[in-house]
């Protein structure tokens, strides 16, 4: 049996980071989706409107959303500028990537530390439908930020690997198919 290197352990704990934040927003939206079609049944059907279905269903999406991030950066499906950095040599491209992640990286802590003073203040604040602390809504900040820092730093990791490729530096997207359309060489 192969032995792993260093390049594919750090690409299995993003994958499964990644598949865990995919579980936890499939459940969200679940939840979300749920709480809207009751909304919906007990308004207009059962004609008696639920007071905090509405605030769920946006909190629930709220952190769905913020989540997402992570899975994005783990899967390269932000946008980016990859027509510009494909025109380049792989060492060049790969020296911008990692500056502008670099640059992410620091946003993302900045989000981090100021979502978290945000939420800590919000702990005596009340939601008006659920009763809840506002800790909790604002708490996905702080966790969608820091799930997208470990990814961000496991992909800066992963793009200091000799043999890269473009498409593994980048992501593989339907960009390349309009670029060979348009008649750009796309390397790989």
């Amino acid at each position: 049996m192969k032995q792993k290197s260093f390049f594919d352990i750090v690409d299995d704990w993003g994958t499964l980071l990644a598949r865990l934040t995919i579980i936890v927003v499939i459940i969200f939206s679940s939840v979300m989706v749920v709480t809207v079609l009751l909304g919906v049944i007990f308004r207009y059907i059962i004609h008696n409107s639920l007071s905090w279905s509405e605030e769920l269903a946006r909190y629930m999406m709220i952190w769905a959303a913020l989540l997402s991030i992570s899975i994005g950066i783990k899967y390269k499906e932000h946008v980016g500028i990859q027509l510009i950095l494909r025109k380049l040599t792989i060492e060049i491209a790969r020296i911008i990537n990692i500056f502008v992640n670099i640059i992410i990286l620091f946003f993302l802590s900045v989000l981090s530390y100021k979502g978290m003073l945000v939420t800590i203040k919000a702990i005596p604040q009340l939601s008006l439908g659920l009763g809840i602390s506002m800790f909790w809504p604002l708490l996905s900040i702080p966790v969608a930020g820091i799930l997208a820092i470990i990814q961000q730093i496991l992909q800066i990791v992963l793009s200091l690997r000799k043999d890269i490729t473009f498409n593994e530096l980048l992501g593989a997207t339907e960009v390349d198919e309009a670029l060979k359309e348009v008649g750009v060489e796309i390397h790989n």
